[in-house]
């Protein structure tokens, strides 16, 4: 009985990102068509690209597990696999190179559609939502008007996605906005909290009633991280690491959370920054109730800051930081960066007084 040789659905709709945008060679575009005419689930998927608006509930796992093309090779015979392997490299492979070239990290502006599906990846189930808790025509940044989702059944978490034709005018946008005045969320009353990436902007509305805040908070708290935590680290590809070191009497970390951000300037000429956020965790090895008049710093990446008695926490220092999934007021704007290149092997530097006594140490890379 003959091999079939038809491509997998994984492989063909790796490949339909780039053929929607007509950016694949002649034969790679034959091959997909071919496919097709003979698929409907793939013809679905199709129809779902094209869409302007996504149907949330029906949006496939489309990005493929990196082990796509072995679990199809096994599939095979030793005779197939050779025949296929030419017809891939010479009809398909330089779509899938620039596929991945062009994914949501590589890009310099996305879609509403690319933060839904990375969202999704996240854990997060968006649901178009029929109530809005906030008029959409009443929250424009610019010109533009959000689509808005639920986060959650009970309608206590909606996002509100901004998409601009590109990062230049979302920083314009929001370097515009100065005060909290100027802020739609805010001046509604109605907490909320706001990310930047790209070319998005991402609001997190939080739609909790003042008797029941604990409860509707510690409900929707867990979507919220996951939220700032697939922004982090999926789309502004944002990377954290661990400063690490310890005396006689105490030990310290700093936990360094970066991203850079990259867009096209107004002269044409691409333009960069870098934000870091830099959360600091000490440990006293004795009876934290015989500590008095303390005093310590932590130096790092030319910058120094000092806490004294009544900045000085003890806790947490084995658990998970999580400050830098959180977002901000949409009137903060755009945080100060630096253009300074960021070296994570770079030292720090912990010096503390307490009860008369003293201690310093340095800070170095903390292997994960």
């Amino acid at each position: 009985m003959k091999e079939s040789t038809s491509l997998p659905c994984e492989l063909i709709q790796d490949i339909l990102p780039l053929y929607v945008e007509e950016d694949v060679d002649p034969k790679t575009k034959d091959l997909v068509a071919k496919h097709l005419e003979e698929c409907g689930s793939c013809r679905d998927f199709l129809k779902e690209l094209k869409n302007e608006e996504p149907v949330l509930d029906d949006i496939p796992e489309n990005l493929p597990e990196p082990d796509t093309f072995k679990k199809w090779f096994k599939r095979l015979r030793a005779g197939a696999i050779v025949g296929l392997i030419v017809l891939i490299l010479a009809a398909v492979g330089i779509g899938v190179v620039s596929y991945k070239a062009g994914t949501v990290a590589e890009k310099e502006t996305i879609s509403t559609k690319d933060v839904v599906r990375v969202l999704k990846k996240g854990g997060l189930s968006l649901k178009a939502s029929p109530s809005p808790v906030i008029d959409p025509s009443e929250c424009r940044l610019g010109d533009v008007q959000p689509k808005v989702y639920g986060l959650d059944e009970e309608g206590l978490g909606q996002l509100y996605i901004y998409e601009f034709d590109s990062t230049l005018a979302r920083r314009n946008i929001l370097e515009s906005i100065k005060s909290m005045e100027d802020d739609p969320f805010t001046s509604s009353q109605i907490p909320s909290v706001a990310y930047a990436a790209k070319n998005m902007v991402i609001v997190a509305v939080l739609n909790i009633s003042e008797e029941n805040w604990q409860s509707d908070y510690d409900k929707i708290a867990p979507m919220t991280q996951a939220l700032g935590k697939t922004i982090f680290y999926d789309l502004n590809q944002g990377e954290k690491w661990v400063l690490y070191g310890e005396g006689k009497d105490w030990e310290a970390k700093l936990v360094v959370s970066t991203y850079e951000e990259w867009w096209t300037g107004e002269d044409g000429y691409k333009k960069f920054k870098f934000y870091m956020t830099k959360t600091p965790l000490v440990n006293y090895k004795g009876n934290p109730e015989e500590i008095k008049n303390i005093n310590y710093s932590f130096e790092y990446l030319n910058g120094k800051s000092t806490l004294t008695e009544e900045g000085y926490h003890q806790g947490n220092f084995d658990e998970e930081q999580t400050a830098f999934y959180r977002g901000s007021p949409l009137y903060w704007g755009i945080y100060s960066g630096t253009t300074h290149t960021i070296d994570k092997n770079e030292t720090g530097k912990f010096s503390v007084r307490w009860n008369g006594e003293e201690e310093s140490f340095e800070l170095t890379l903390q292997e994960p």
